[in-house]
């Protein structure tokens, strides 16, 4: 038991969190600034600086280092074997079963617990990363054998489009979406496509996994050098496996997850330029460094925006970097010398170099959006959800109360006390960390994005995913912390880990297929069965062949509408008294039933509702419909003057 004469300010600190944490959560709530149910999931905090009191005080006193039996036993090549094996007959387990819940719900625990004791045992660094390999691909693999077409926000299926059509044109200038000046992603996904000879999806998830699965060795290279201690590297590298951002973008692979495993890399570079020894080899790292940096951009644009504001916190936490360890600025400007940090540089320069020569529509869009918000000049209203004959499940503190208990939940609790004890031992042992402590504090400062507030951010998910690259800094330093603590109170970190890695595959963000693993309510479609994306593409070729007239279809027809010669161009309405449509014709799907459909991609105000539809109303309206075609789930509607009020009006009566 901690004496209380023993405890030290950082000790005291790491008691009073929660303290705050419940005194803030009871003054939002008295003052209702938000709604009771939104601040019971904001509990999730209280409980995170709970564990995370318990995870920092248990580990006051280091490890002995004496390896009990068990744990020496794991730290050889045959409890990884175990591992890769379990993995393997999960993945297998799935696909027979058509669903990867049990099987990944008892091998990830287990798996991170081998781990886990495997750390505290110091075993060996290729053991280490194989485990911490199989623990990331086979989850990957068990969603890309179990969802059929899985195309998340949707991004997939324009991506596959666009690949098809580079094997039609056969030239860059045939990619849509701007992605002619983009073009490195489709390029290796469709060199993956034509030297397996796989289907451009499967060829482009493959792809994902496998680029993706490549974090973990690079993210240990760039931990080790920047902290220069192998079991921090370590823990950097089983820290990058939980992040939900990783896993979710394994299978939803797109160019800026693609841009995000570049940049990565070119951090490492970096990060060994800062600290090579020898004149050949700076040179060496030199040249590839711009050998990357010149692919990079090609791949993408909004990416390498968005980390220029990580990129602005790493700097001036470089120069407060001295400040904290005795020095002044001019050490600061000693560190940040254009021999160490040029490949930042020349690559910024580069891309606004071209971005001046090839502007981005999304860039540009982004950024006149913006000054128009800034300016007062233009108003961006909240999206309206429509139910029409839907119930739609009221918002409460029971429901609220299930949510922190879903994975999703238990996700944001463990990464919220990692991140609270890698504060915590910044501040106990700051010394410690002189080196890595630009990045860790970059990480620390910015990894509040990653946990759920309450407020809604327009396509923050896209600046969390950059800010994933330096997050793995904290987590590293909170992960060696806590798996630092001496046996006898070792078992509640082990027990955090298996927790955070078995909750990660089944957060509502890297399981939207699953949604039995979340509070029930419907959400937007993510995938299609290859009996449904085969009935969209007969549709299609029907209505390139025979329709007269345009026709009108929700925003994941019209996107699956893109791997196909046939484009929908009406314009589908979403409105309180039923969905409106001029075209004449409207393909509509079964799948709007059961899911959130959004009618289009539009940043216009007025296209940015979405809709539910009961099965009374959807099955009411099929029946009396003229439909001109069916295919299975997909069937094409009729109306000469188009249709208006369609489903009637938002409410759930009949």
């Amino acid at each position: 038991m901690i004496s209380r004469t023993s405890l030290r300010r950082v000790d005291w600190l790491a008691l009073a969190v929660p303290v705050l944490a419940a005194v803030g959560l009871a003054a939002l709530d008295a003052f209702a600034v938000f709604p009771r149910p939104t601040l019971v999931r904001a509990g999730f905090a209280l409980l995170a600086a709970v564990v995370a009191a318990s995870l920092f005080l248990a580990s006051r006193r280091a490890d002995d280092g004496a390896v009990a039996g068990l744990a020496a036993t794991l730290s050889g090549p045959a409890a990884t074997k175990v591992v890769l094996a379990l993995c393997g007959g999960a993945v297998v387990a799935a696909a027979e079963l058509d669903s990867r819940l049990l099987p990944f719900a008892v091998v990830l625990p287990l798996g991170y617990l081998v781990v886990g004791l495997q750390l505290r045992a110091d075993a060996s660094v290729p053991v280490v990363l194989a485990g911490l390999w199989a623990l990331f691909l086979a989850p990957r693999l068990g969603k890309y054998v179990t969802t059929g077409v899985y195309f998340g926000g949707s991004d997939t299926l324009a991506h596959v489009g666009a690949v098809e059509a580079l094997f039609a044109a056969g030239y860059s200038t045939a990619l849509p979406h701007g992605y002619d000046l983009y073009p490195v992603f489709h390029f290796l996904v469709g060199s993956t496509t034509a030297f397996s000879g796989l289907p451009v999806y499967d060829a482009l998830v493959l792809t994902g996994i496998g680029a993706l699965s490549l974090v973990v060795p690079v993210v240990y290279v760039l931990a080790a050098t920047v902290f220069g201690d192998h079991r921090l590297a370590l823990t950097a590298a089983v820290a990058v496996t939980v992040l939900e951002f990783v896993a979710y973008h394994a299978v939803y692979f797109f160019p800026q997850a693609l841009a995000s495993v570049l940049l990565l890399v070119l951090l490492t570079v970096n990060a060994a330029l800062f600290y090579a020894g020898d004149e050949r080899g700076y040179r060496r790292l030199s040249v590839f460094a711009l050998a990357l940096i010149g692919t990079m951009v090609f791949t993408h644009h909004l990416t390498y925006l968005l980390f220029g504001g990580v990129a602005a916190v790493a700097l001036l936490a470089a120069v407060v970097r001295p400040l904290a360890f005795g020095g002044d600025l001019s050490d600061a400007a000693r560190t940040l010398r254009f021999r160490r940090v040029f490949p930042g540089l020349v690559g910024g320069a580069v891309l606004l170099a071209y971005w001046t020569y090839s502007p981005s529509i999304i860039v540009v869009g982004i950024v006149q959006l913006t000054a128009g918000v800034l300016l007062d000049v233009v108003s961006v209203p909240a999206p309206g959800l429509f139910a029409y004959g839907e119930a739609l499940p009221a918002d409460s503190v029971g429901r609220a109360v299930e949510w922190l208990l879903t994975p999703t939940g238990v996700y944001a609790v463990g990464l919220g006390a990692v991140l609270l004890v890698a504060g915590y031992e910044l501040l106990d042992r700051t010394d410690r960390y002189e080196r890595g402590f630009t990045l860790t504090v970059t990480g620390l400062v910015l990894a509040g994005l990653l946990v759920p507030i309450p407020v809604a951010i327009p396509q923050v998910e896209r600046l969390q995913f950059v800010v994933t690259l330096v997050a793995v800094f904290p987590l590293a330093v909170g992960l060696h912390r806590a798996l630092s603590a001496p046996r006898r109170t070792a078992l509640a970190a082990l027990v955090v880990l298996a927790a955070l890695g078995g909750a990660t595959t089944f957060t509502v963000l890297v399981a939207d297929d699953l949604p039995g693993v979340y509070t029930d309510e419907p959400r937007q479609q993510v995938s299609m069965s290859d009996a449904e994306f085969g009935a969209v593409g007969s549709t299609a070729a029907f209505a390139d062949r025979y329709l007269d007239g345009p026709a009108a279809s929700d925003r994941i027809a019209n996107r699956a509408f893109e791997t196909t010669a046939y484009n929908a161009t009406g314009r589908l309405r979403v409105r309180p008294d039923g969905l409106a449509t001029d075209a004449p014709f409207l393909v509509v799907r079964r799948e709007w039933q059961r899911h959130v459909v959004s009618p289009t991609e539009s940043l216009r105000a007025a296209d940015q509702n979405s809709f539910v539809v009961s099965p009374d109303r959807f099955a009411a309206a099929d029946a009396t419909t003229d439909k001109v075609y069916t295919a299975g789930p997909v069937r094409v509607y009729h109306g000469p003057r188009g249709f208006d009020g369609l489903y009637g009006a938002n409410g759930t009566a009949r």
